[in-house]
């Protein structure tokens, strides 16, 4: 596994739901049901929140796994949040850290109450075996589910860093369940193959032994 776990990642035009100036929380809607730019479709009925809820980082444009850019500096980790689904909706609350510990916190809490920063990504691990659509929708990849392992808020667009990272380990990802799906696909063909082989030996073997029996009869008339 590479040094960033083959995490994905995925960014919205966040819909804020709720804003509480007083404990510094806000709630964004972090991810739906629709197909995203990446071409595939995150399942909002199977996250797994229960590593994400036990320590809820929140970064600030992904900088919070290390590899790349400052992501050693703990200031990229801007608060603490809680996840859980909505009407079939990721929403997650987020409480930025106070201005005295973190002034990039602060920085970015600002922005986000003046509406100059309003968008939210999700950094996941995919669960299970997804499959294509079919017809018209053959193209796009649905997943079976996803772990979440952090929340950042980003600009738009995110960390090109870390997004082309994801997109390419994401590819490799995807062209392997391609390529997993038509196996399946061909083991599940080939024993009515064998069985369609196994039927005309069958049939051969009983027109032989039908030709055989009367030639037998042939010569005792």
């Amino acid at each position: 596994m590479s040094k960033e776990f083959n995490v994905s990642y995925r960014s919205v035009a966040s819909e804020i739901r709720k804003k509480d100036e007083e404990t510094r929380t806000v709630t964004f809607v972090a991810s739906d049901d629709s197909v995203d730019s990446a071409g595939t479709v995150l399942n909002q009925d199977n996250w797994d929140l229960r590593r994400f809820n036990a320590n809820g980082i929140i970064g600030y444009q992904h900088k919070v796994y290390g590899g790349w850019d400052d992501t050693d500096n703990p200031d990229n980790v801007i608060g603490k949040g809680v996840a859980y689904v909505e009407d079939r909706k990721l929403m997650v609350d987020i409480t930025f850290e106070p201005a005295d510990i973190n002034p990039l916190a602060e920085k970015i809490y600002q922005k986000i109450m003046f509406g100059s920063l309003r968008a939210v990504s999700v950094g996941f691990l995919p669960v299970g075996r997804g499959k294509f659509g079919e017809g018209a929708d053959a193209e796009t990849y649905y997943f079976a589910g996803q772990e979440l392992l952090e929340v950042s808020v980003v600009n738009i667009p995110a960390n090109p860093n870390a997004l082309k990272k994801s997109m390419e380990a994401e590819a490799e990802f995807i062209e392997a369940e391609r390529k997993r799906l038509r196996e399946e696909a061909r083991q599940q063909e080939q024993p009515k193959v064998e069985e369609t082989e196994q039927e005309s030996a069958e049939a051969r073997d009983a027109d032989v032994n039908a030709t055989i029996i009367m030639a037998r009869a042939a010569l005792l008339i």
